[in-house]
């Protein structure tokens, strides 16, 4: 007896490859992420964390993502090849969503007009500072590599001071906004008798009551 042979062709599985960013912000968006061209049955999945704002769809070997959440997130996909192969598993990407931080500033948030080398900082060791003054004039300090900023306080108000910074991670920060009550200086006057011959006495002379800190 001869035997029956049937020919049996094993097509390949594709290895399906994901590229794209995978160190970003928070919030960060138009994040596009590419398998290979020409397949069919696409089958992209986002972690949650993410959503899709374009692309993903079967016929798409693209999806754009915005992440909103930090922390670990993933980007798969699956196709089937030209043979009608699809992977035995899905490609996974890893993707990490940094924090994106509010800055602190400390400094004396009540001062007089004209006050001069009020110091205000922020977070030390991150890069690309931005510093601004609403209401005063910076005299030292706030370049993009400085955490401080020396000020002389010029107009009666509420003024401010604010900053952000790049962090360690590559994320622009926040603003933050420190409000400054910028005082006005007194304009004292003087009550009494202005025309007096010498040797007169007992010359009242008044100014402005409820002050401190008079200086005859």
């Amino acid at each position: 007896l001869t035997p029956a042979v049937l020919n049996v062709t094993v097509d390949p599985s594709p290895l399906p490859t994901i590229s794209g960013p995978v160190n970003i912000c928070t919030g960060s968006s138009d994040n596009v992420y590419e398998t290979e061209p020409g397949m069919q049955n696409y089958v992209w999945n986002i972690s949650a964390g993410g959503i899709i704002t374009a692309g993903g769809s079967s016929a798409d070997n693209t999806v754009t993502v915005t992440w909103d959440t930090e922390g670990s997130h993933t980007v798969t996909v699956n196709y089937e090849n030209e043979y009608g192969c699809d992977a035995v598993n899905p490609t996974v990407k890893n993707i990490t969503v940094n924090p994106v931080v509010t800055p602190t500033i400390t400094g004396i948030a009540e001062v007089c007009e004209g006050s001069e080398n009020r110091v205000y900082s922020t977070q030390s060791g991150m890069s690309d500072y931005v510093w601004t003054v609403y209401g005063g004039t910076i005299t030292a300090g706030g370049t993009l590599t400085d955490n401080t900023v020396t000020i002389t306080w010029t107009d009666p108000g509420t003024d401010s001071v604010t900053v952000n910074y790049v962090t360690s991670d590559g994320c622009t920060s926040r603003t933050a906004v420190k409000e400054v009550n910028v005082k006005p200086l007194p304009v004292p006057s003087v009550q009494g008798n202005d025309n007096v011959c010498i040797g007169s006495a007992g010359n009242i002379y008044t100014t402005d009551p409820g002050m401190a800190n008079y200086i005859w």
